[in-house]
C-alpha cells in the first residue's frame, strides 16, 4: 500500500531499475563481448542502481559500435568503473541478502550492520572473486583468495563507509518503515544506499586498477571457428549433435599448429581493455586481485542445449536457489536461537522460492542432460542430476511439513533439518556441476579476448598498461592472464588504514544520532511525525506510542453523513443492561475535505453515548480490533477496583482479538465518561473515548434545561495525508480541533428560541491541553463539576471555563437575544484548521442559531 508520496516514486524507480536491468541484460548477453562475470556484474548493479546503473553501463562499457569494445573501455576511469562494478555487484549482494534475513530474525541495528559487513565481505571475496572469477583467474581458489584479499578488502571498506550512515540513517529515521523487506522502503534504502557505496568506492579502484591490483573492464571475444561451430549446430538436426562434436574434436586434432605463443591447451588469444597486464618478459603475474586470469577456451567443449547465445543457462540460474535454500537454513537457525516467528515465517517462504527457482534451474539441467549424448555419458554430470533432484525433492517434503504443521513443529527439529541436508547436497551438486564445467567444458565456446596486439606502455611503473592490448608471453597452469601490481607496502598500509578509519567512521557516527539497539521487530513500520526529535536514547515504545495510524489497517471510511456520540441503546438480559462495545481503525471526516485515521468505538468518533440511570445494573463487554492492547476505564465512577480499568495494575489488557467482561452498579449520576486506560497517550489521542450520562435515580434532582448538549473536545495531528497521535511536545503539537468528532465549519449548529435554556456538557475528553471554553451572549451559570452538582448556594456565573484533561463541566445558558452565538475555545490556534480559519472560523466552534 501506498501511504507517502515516496512510495509513488519508489514504484516508479523499481519499474524502470526492471526494465533498465532487462536492457542490460539482453545486450550484455547478445552484444557485448566481455567475460560472464562482468555481464552479470553490471546486471545487478543495474538491478541496485537503476536508470544510473544503464548509465554507467552506456557511457562505460557498452561496445559502440562492433570492433570497438578494446578501445572505447581504454580510458583509466571506465577502468575504475569495471573494477567498481565487481566489487558493487558481489559485495552489495551480500549486504543486501543480510540485510533482509536479519530483519526477518529481528537482530538489533549495530549488529545488523556487523552481519551486513562480513556477509558482503564474504560474499564479494569467496563467491564473486574467488570463485565465479576462477575460470578466468587461473591457479587455485585458495591461491585466489589469498591474492584478492588486500583489494577486496579496500574496496568492502570504501563501499560499507558510504552504505552504512545511510542506512542507519533512513532506516532509523521518521519512517520506520525502511527496516522491513517486505516494504517498497527497505529496497529504496538499499537502491540509494549501493549507489553512495558506489561513490565511496569508486576512487578506491581507480587507483587499484592504475596500480595493477584490479582488473577493470575486459574484452573476450568468440574465435572464428566457434562461430562457424555455432552456425553449423544451429542447421544440424539435434541427433546428429554428439556426433557432430566428435567430428569437431577429431578436426582439432588435425589443424595445422598456429604461429604464436601456444599453451598446451592450444592456442588462444587474449586482450583486456585493463591495465597492469603486459609484460615484456612473459612470466604470470597476478590475475583479478593479483592472481592469474584467464582459462583455455579454444576447445569447442561440449554444447548444452539451454543457453543464452553462448552462455548456458543451467549455470546462470542455480545461484538464486542456492542463496535461497541457504537463507532458509539461516533463517530456520535464528528461529532456533529467538523463537521469532518472523524467523519462522521467512523461513517457510524462503524454502518456498528456493523449490520454485530451482526447479526453474533444474528444467534447463534436465534439458541439456536428455539433449546431448556427451554430458549424459559424464560420472559428474549422473551425480550433479541425483544431487539437484534430491534436493528438489527433500527442499518439497520441507515445504510441506512447514504448510501443514505449527510454527514450532515445523521448524525443529524437521524444518533445521531438511535446510542442513539441502545445503549440503547443494554442496555436493555445486561440486559436480564445477566439475562438469571447469573439467569437461560444459556449455564452453572458443572465444579470445580481442586482436593481438603489441603491449605497450603508458609511462614507467604506471601500472596504467595494455588499455586494449593483448600479450603474448607464457600463461599460466590454466592459460592464466596476470597483472604486475606495482603499489608498495607502504602504499597499501596507508589506503588500507584510511579505508578502516572510513569503516569505523560510517559504522559508529550514526550511533551518536539513532538509537541503533532497536530492531525491526522493536519499531518496524512506524512512521514518526515530521519534526519530531528523536536521539540515541529514545526507546521504541515511545517511537510507538508516536507513530501514524498505519492506513492498512483501516477497517472502514465514514464521511460527515456518519455522526459520533449516537447513544448506544442497551438490551436486557435478566435485569442487567448490556452493552456491547468493539474497538476499531476506521477513517472519519473532521471535515468535508478532511479525513483522519482515528481509533474508534463501534465505528464512530467519539465512541457511542451510553446513557443509564442511578441504580442500574450494568454489563459492558469490549472486543478489541485494535493492532495493540487495550483497556476501558470509566472515569470518576465509584466501582469494584478490578473493573476500573488501568493496565496491568487492575487488569491484564486486552490484547488485540480479545474480549473484557465490565460488571458493575451506577451509584452515582452527573457527566462521566469512558476512555482507554492502556496507552493512553496514544489510543485517546486518536478517538478512543465516549460520554457516559448517569441520569439522577430521582428525576427532580435534574438540573432542567430546554436543550441539552454534551461537548466533547479532541486535537488532532495530520501531516503528510498521516494521522499522529497529537502531544504537546516537539513534533506532536495538534493541527486540528474537534468537537464531538467535527471541525468548523462541520459542527453542530444548536438551534433555539429568545428566552429558553441551554445546558451544555463540557467533557474533557481533550488529552494533552487545556481549552478555555467560552460562550457569546451573556455569561452562563456553572452548575456541576466532575459530575457532582453544585449546591445552589454555591453555583457562580461565568462565560468562560477552562476544561482540563478529564474534567467536566454542566453549564446552564439562556438565550437572551436572537442572533448567532458561538461556544468555542478562547485560544486563537484552536479555532483554527490546520492554522486556516475557514467562514469565520474552525476547529473548537459550536453556533447556536437563536431565533425570536
Amino acid at each position: 500500500m501506498f501511504v507517502q508520496p515516496v512510495d509513488y516514486f519508489l514504484a516508479v524507480w523499481f519499474v524502470l531499475a526492471g526494465l533498465s536491468t532487462t536492457y542490460v541484460a539482453w545486450d550484455q548477453f547478445r552484444n557485448n563481448p566481455e567475460p560472464v562475470v562482468m555481464k552479470w556484474g553490471f546486471i545487478l548493479v543495474t538491478l541496485y542502481m537503476g536508470p544510473l546503473g544503464l548509465l554507467i553501463y552506456v557511457l562505460a562499457d557498452k561496445e559502440p559500435r562492433p570492433g570497438e569494445h578494446e578501445a572505447f573501455t581504454k580510458p583509466l576511469w571506465k577502468q575504475g568503473v569495471g573494477s567498481t562494478i565487481h566489487c558493487v555487484a558481489g559485495d552489495a549482494t551480500g549486504i543486501i541478502l543480510a540485510a533482509a534475513i536479519t530483519a526477518a530474525l529481528g537482530l538489533p541495528m549495530w549488529i545488523d550492520l556487523i552481519v551486513e559487513y562480513v556477509a558482503g565481505f564474504a560474499f564479494g571475496l569467496f563467491i564473486f572473486q574467488s570463485l565465479f572469477m576462477k575460470s578466468m583467474m587461473g591457479g587455485t581458489y585458495w591461491e585466489n583468495v589469498r591474492k584478492s584479499f588486500m583489494p577486496e578488502f579496500i574496496s568492502m571498506n570504501f563501499m560499507m563507509a558510504g552504505m552504512a550512515p545511510i542506512m542507519s540513517f533512513l532506516m532509523m529515521g521518521s519512517d520506520m518503515r525502511a527496516m522491513e523487506p517486505t516494504e517498497l522502503l527497505f529496497w529504496g534504502v538499499m537502491s540509494f544506499g549501493v549507489i553512495v557505496g558506489f561513490i565511496t568506492a569508486y576512487p578506491a579502484n581507480v587507483w587499484m586498477v592504475a596500480r595493477g591490483l584490479k582488473h577493470g573492464l575486459m574484452t573476450e571475444r568468440e574465435s572464428e571457428s566457434a562461430k562457424a561451430d555455432d552456425d553449423r549446430r544451429e542447421h544440424a538436426p539435434a541427433r546428429e549433435q554428439a556426433k557432430a562434436a566428435g567430428h569437431r574434436q577429431e578436426e582439432k586434432k588435425l589443424e595445422p599448429e598456429a604461429t604464436g605463443d601456444r599453451s598446451d591447451h592450444g592456442a588462444r588469444h587474449h586482450e583486456h581493455a585493463n591495465p597492469g597486464h603486459d609484460r615484456s618478459g612473459g612470466n604470470p603475474g597476478t590475475g583479478h586481485h593479483g592472481s592469474g586470469h584467464g582459462s583455455s577456451h579454444d576447445e569447442p567443449g561440449i554444447p548444452v542445449f539451454a543457453a543464452i547465445g553462448r552462455h548456458p543457462l543451467h549455470p546462470m540460474l542455480v545461484p538464486l536457489p542456492i542463496g535461497l535454500f541457504v537463507a532458509a537454513l539461516l533463517a530456520d537457525i535464528g528461529y532456533w536461537v529467538t523463537a521469532s516467528p518472523v524467523a519462522a515465517s521467512a523461513a517457510t517462504w524462503l524454502v518456498a522460492a528456493g523449490v520454485v527457482t530451482g526447479a526453474v534451474a533444474a528444467a534447463a539441467g534436465l534439458a541439456d542432460f536428455f539433449g546431448n549424448a556427451e554430458i549424459r555419458a559424464l560420472y559428474h554430470a549422473r551425480y550433479h542430476l541425483a544431487g539437484n533432484l534430491a534436493v528438489l525433492a527433500i527442499g518439497g517434503v520441507s515445504l510441506w511439513l512447514r504448510f501443514s504443521a505449527t510454527e514450532a513443529e515445523a521448524v525443529l527439529p524437521w524444518g533445521l533439518s531438511t535446510s542442513a541436508v539441502v545445503v549440503a547436497l547443494l554442496a555436493f551438486t555445486g561440486w559436480h556441476g564445477g566439475e562438469m564445467v571447469f573439467g569437461h567444458g560444459v556449455g564452453m565456446r572458443p572465444h579470445h579476448h580481442g586482436p593481438e596486439q603489441k603491449p605497450h606502455r603508458h609511462g614507467p611503473r604506471s601500472g596504467h598498461r595494455s588499455h586494449g592490448g593483448g600479450g603474448g608471453g607464457s600463461r599460466g597452469p590454466h592459460g592464466g592472464h596476470g597483472m604486475e601490481p606495482d603499489a608498495t607496502v607502504p602504499q597499501l598500509a596507508a589506503f588500507g588504514g584510511v579505508s578502516v578509519l572510513a569503516l569505523a567512521l560510517g559504522m559508529i557516527a550514526p550511533a551518536n544520532w539513532v538509537n541503533l539497539t532497536l530492531s525491526v521487530r522493536d519499531v518496524g513500520g512506524a512512521i514518526m511525525p515530521p519534526g519530531m526529535i528523536m536521539d540515541r536514547d529514545t526507546p521504541a515504545a515511545a517511537m510507538l506510542d508516536m507513530a501514524a495510524v498505519h492506513p492498512r489497517l483501516i477497517t472502514a471510511s465514514h464521511g460527515l453523513e456518519v455522526r459520533g456520540d449516537r447513544e448506544l441503546e442497551a438490551r436486557m438480559e435478566n435485569g442487567v443492561k448490556v452493552f456491547d462495545l468493539e474497538t476499531s481503525v476506521i477513517r472519519w471526516a473532521i471535515l468535508a475535505d478532511v479525513k483522519v485515521d482515528a481509533y474508534a468505538i463501534n465505528g464512530q468518533v467519539p465512541g457511542p453515548r451510553l446513557h443509564i440511570r442511578q441504580g442500574d445494573r450494568v454489563r459492558i463487554n469490549v472486543t478489541n480490533r485494535l493492532p495493540e492492547s487495550t483497556t476501558i476505564h470509566w472515569h470518576g465512577l465509584i466501582l469494584p477496583n478490578e473493573m476500573d480499568g488501568p493496565a496491568e495494575i487492575t487488569q491484564e489488557p486486552i490484547p488485540p482479538g480479545g474480549s473484557y467482561r465490565y460488571e458493575l452498579t451506577a451509584g452515582q449520576s452527573g457527566t462521566y465518561f469512558y476512555h482507554s486506560h492502556d496507552h493512553v497517550d496514544r489510543q485517546q489521542a486518536l478517538g478512543l473515548y465516549g460520554a457516559l450520562i448517569i441520569d439522577p435515580a430521582n428525576p427532580q434532582d435534574e438540573i432542567a434545561a430546554d436543550h441539552d448538549y454534551v461537548i466533547q473536545l479532541q486535537e488532532w495531528l495530520m501531516r503528510e495525508g498521516l494521522t499522529f497521535p497529537s502531544m504537546p511536545m516537539d513534533g506532536g503539537q495538534p493541527n486540528y480541533f474537534t468537537i464531538n468528532g467535527r471541525s468548523y465549519p462541520s459542527t453542530d449548529t444548536i438551534r433555539m428560541k429568545v428566552g429558553e435554556t441551554l445546558k451544555v456538557r463540557f467533557i474533557g475528553t481533550n488529552n494533552g491541553f487545556i481549552h478555555p471554553m467560552h460562550m457569546h451572549g451573556g455569561p452562563f451559570e456553572v452548575v456541576a463539576r466532575d459530575g457532582e452538582t453544585i449546591p445552589e448556594s454555591a453555583r457562580f456565573l461565568a462565560d468562560t471555563v477552562n476544561v482540563g484533561p478529564g474534567q467536566r463541566y454542566d453549564v446552564v445558558w439562556q438565550a437572551r437575544r436572537p442572533g448567532k452565538w458561538l461556544i468555542h475555545c478562547h485560544i486563537g490556534h484552536h479555532t483554527t484548521n490546520n492554522n486556516v480559519e475557514e467562514k469565520g472560523g474552525g476547529g473548537l466552534m459550536v453556533v447556536i442559531d437563536v431565533q425570536p
